[in-house]
């Protein structure tokens, strides 16, 4: 639905971030757009996502626009690709994000079965900068097995930290559209681009701004993102002195209490939903 307030005064149309989750996944869910992301990914990691198919999880709700807040997870003959929007850093997120790696890799194997026919990779979108290395604008990572410290070569992680590239010199293309993640306004975007395909994606910006639906969702998430915030921080400020196992259960306590979805608390904490589920009781 069109809200008719935002057909006449186009200076009142809301800025919608290409940060926040559910914009993100629905430009990706979208097929209109999904290309805009790939040609990101493909420039700064040369993985090329033509001809992947976009498999809906067993966690897609059947509301068609809160489904784009849900994973996205691509499937191509052997190969699986994992994508996020990490909008915030905190403490546990690198332990929730290849926790989160290692199960879907780890779900596909049989005893006995070796890596390096199945690959599974995860690309990081990341809305704020490297920890270790606040200057890092991307990284592609490989992991190692902790008993044998070898090398697994077919569990891989790309990572963009977006905040590095709001004032990168604009003579590169890819560059210039990851700009785009760090303006906070339509007319500021177009001041930077004249890429056709930039300006498709500011143009959808502007519409998902004149869409209710849409804009609920969007506002949906940035009150749940203040909720997680809050939480953490009061938990973290009476537990510093416990280990992560006990700030995962506090923490997935407080937002029980709170009536926080399960689902959202397993994406949050690392705890499985069935351990969630016994503190109810």
């Amino acid at each position: 639905m069109v809200s008719e307030k935002f057909k006449t005064k186009n200076e009142e149309l809301r800025f919608i971030s290409l940060c926040s989750d559910t914009t993100f996944k629905y430009l990706y869910k979208n097929p209109d757009t999904r290309s805009w992301i790939h040609r990101l990914i493909q420039g700064k990691f040369n993985l090329n996502l033509d001809g992947y198919s976009l498999v809906d999880t067993e966690l897609n709700t059947g509301n068609h626009v809160k489904d784009y807040r849900l994973d996205l997870r691509l499937e191509k003959e052997d190969v699986i690709v994992i994508i996020e929007m990490n909008q915030n850093y905190y403490d546990f997120l690198e332990v929730k994000n290849y926790q989160y790696l290692y199960r879907i890799a780890g779900s596909r194997f049989d005893s006995g079965e070796s890596y390096s026919s199945k690959p599974t990779k995860l690309v990081l979108f990341n809305d704020f900068k490297n920890p270790q290395d606040p200057t890092n604008k991307t990284g592609n990572y490989q992991f190692m097995d902790p008993n044998t410290q070898l090398v697994i070569p077919d569990i891989e992680s790309f990572e963009i930290y977006l905040p590095n590239f709001k004032n990168v010199c604009y003579d590169n293309d890819i560059d210039v559209s990851l700009s785009l993640f760090s303006q906070t306004s339509y007319d500021k975007m177009r001041e930077l681009t004249k890429n056709p395909e930039d300006l498709k994606i500011i143009k959808k910006l502007e519409e998902l701004a004149m869409n209710e639906a849409f804009l609920f969702d969007y506002d949906h998430e940035k009150v749940m993102k203040k909720t997680e915030n809050s939480i953490r921080e009061e938990s973290y400020g009476k537990g510093l002195e416990k280990g992560a196992k006990e700030k995962q259960i506090e923490i997935a306590k407080a937002m029980l209490a709170k009536q926080i979805d399960i689902k959202i608390i397993s994406e949050c904490t690392g705890l499985s939903i069935a351990e969630i589920q016994k503190m109810e009781l």
